[in-house]
């Protein structure tokens, strides 16, 4: 039964989705796939919406991919499947936590786990970034045309013969040094490059 293969999907994945927002992003992809033929592309567009939505990446994808599988009682599936062990388990370690804090043995797991944490961003990077700044659209394609840019000239070539987006490969520079550099609000960066991209338009 759908719904119950939908839970148990997403069950894994708030059960193993250590880290939490990006660093469960593959993981995320690889458990929509038995569920709906989804590109890296559109998964990039789903990552990018939930991250100026309220509520988890986790459980904003995993609500929508259940609506789009099985309609309301999908979304409903998957998304109980992705909160319950979740609450389970900070359920059980804030009980726990104060009795074993000066365990070697957690504090050993601990250090295991945040490397590892980082190495699931990176591959969640992997699996965005080609959609990110190769996708089939080209942010400035739009304007070019509006503006009846010769497609030959230099700047119109430069931009619709590149292999990659390089205004997309630009928005990912200024993004990372705005936050990173001069601590701009993320949430105020995604609203501002977004409006960008649509006054240039794809």
């Amino acid at each position: 039964m759908i719904y119950i293969r939908l839970f148990l999907s997403f069950a894994k994945v708030g059960l193993l989705g250590f880290g939490g927002g990006l660093a469960i992003v593959r993981l995320i992809y690889d458990s929509i796939q038995p569920f709906m033929d989804m590109s890296r592309e559109m998964f990039a567009n789903i990552v990018a919406i939930s991250q100026i939505t309220p509520g988890p990446l986790a459980v904003n994808t995993a609500t929508y991919v259940g609506y789009e599988a099985a309609g309301l009682l999908g979304s409903f599936a998957a998304t109980v499947g992705v909160v319950l062990p979740e609450f389970i388990i900070v359920s059980i370690v804030a009980r726990m936590i104060q009795r074993f804090k000066d365990s070697r043995v957690i504090k050993g797991a601990m250090t295991g786990i945040r490397p590892a944490t980082m190495g699931l961003i990176g591959a969640a990077v992997v699996t965005l970034i080609t959609p990110a700044i190769a996708g089939e659209s080209r942010l400035g394609s739009g304007l070019i045309s509006k503006l009846g840019a010769n497609a030959s000239s230099g700047f119109a070539s430069f931009i619709l013969g590149s292999s990659i987006d390089i205004i997309s490969v630009i928005i990912v520079a200024v993004t990372v040094i705005l936050i990173t550099k001069y601590k701009k609000s993320p949430f105020a960066v995604l609203i501002v490059m977004g409006i960008l991209g649509a006054i240039i338009g794809v």
